[in-house]
């Protein structure tokens, strides 16, 4: 069965092309070890610091939630580098499918067809997706801007529990509250990710393929 996949000459294994995916997947993998940090300095000092210091006389609990404070800021300062940085970099390089999806996922179905044509030894034919309106819950431009805007607000928040010399009031509350923004910001990470590839590379079949080939008038 001949594997449908994007066409590629030489020059994709440049030295150059292999260095800008490197960097790309050091970015991600950058974003993804900040947003943990993130989330799990939240967990330690929303669940974690409370209970181990609940038995200790008042004195005792300001001094260290003083203490495990002034780590979660320097967490939160680095992971909010972080995440602004590599999530710019990831939104650049996705910039095209999240504006424009359906051009974008016919380029990827030409490359596919090509591909299939030069395997088989056939000519290859022009691709034309019929213009439909997408859904809106397959518009990945719009997951992405729910994925942005609430992880802002998240970051946000956890750079004001953090600022000032002594802690807002009802920290602990807050942090909850941030800990449930997380969550929903990792999820909508995952579903702009998964939106982004069911429409932006549609699955071409050798059958599919071959189909629009023989409609299709020769390149």
């Amino acid at each position: 069965m001949i594997e449908l996949l994007a066409a590629t000459d030489n020059s994709g294994f440049s030295p150059t092309i292999i260095t800008l995916n490197t960097l790309v997947l050091l970015s991600r993998f950058l974003h993804l070890l900040s947003a943990t940090l993130l989330v799990g300095g939240t967990l330690f000092y929303e669940m974690v610091v409370p209970i181990a210091i609940a038995d200790l006389k008042s004195e005792q609990q300001l001094l260290i939630f003083a203490r495990a404070r002034w780590v979660f800021r320097r967490i939160v300062w680095l992971s909010t580098a972080l995440i602004i940085l590599t999530g710019t970099v990831s939104s650049l390089r996705n910039w095209s499918a999240y504006r424009h999806p359906q051009s974008m996922a016919q380029q990827y179905t030409q490359k596919a067809i090509d591909s299939y044509a030069h395997q088989t030894g056939q000519p290859s034919a022009a691709v034309s997706i019929k213009a439909e309106k997408i859904p809106l819950v397959r518009q990945p431009g719009l997951w992405w801007a729910a994925h942005s805007a609430l992880g802002v607000i998240a970051v946000g928040l956890a750079i004001f529990l953090t600022l000032g010399r002594s802690p807002p009031s009802h920290p602990v509350s807050w942090m909850r509250i941030n800990l449930v923004i997380l969550m929903v910001v990792i999820f909508l990470a995952s579903a702009t990710r998964h939106v982004r590839r069911i429409t932006v590379e549609p699955r071409v079949t050798p059958a599919d393929a071959a189909s629009i080939l023989s409609a299709s008038p020769a390149r």
